[in-house]
């Protein structure tokens, strides 16, 4: 098994539409999809008022679509460090 496949997720709720609760989705797809969906609800609302968004740290596999999402609401996503032995890393976004 890789890695990504031994990872779990502590959901802060219920997501029963997840495998491991028995629905029909890929649990690490499920939170891949839900985190980038929460970043661009965040860039879209932040957008709307010319504010920039805090930095954090999020799942550097998801970085290539988080950049999609900032370009979108038209800021620069600036990568700080990664923590190797967590797969995290820290973003920033800009206006662009």
């Amino acid at each position: 098994m890789s890695d990504e496949q031994d990872t779990e997720y502590e959901l802060t709720m219920p997501m029963v539409l997840v495998q491991s609760q028995g629905g029909p989705f890929d649990d690490a797809a499920f939170v891949a999809g839900y985190t980038c969906g929460a970043i661009d609800q965040e860039l879209s609302l932040a957008s709307a008022l010319n504010a920039v968004p805090a930095a954090r740290y999020v799942n550097a596999r998801y970085l290539k679509q988080i950049d999609l999402v900032a370009m979108r609401h038209q800021y620069t996503l600036e990568m700080g460090e990664l923590d190797e032995a967590s797969g995290w890393q820290m973003v920033t976004f800009a206006r662009a």
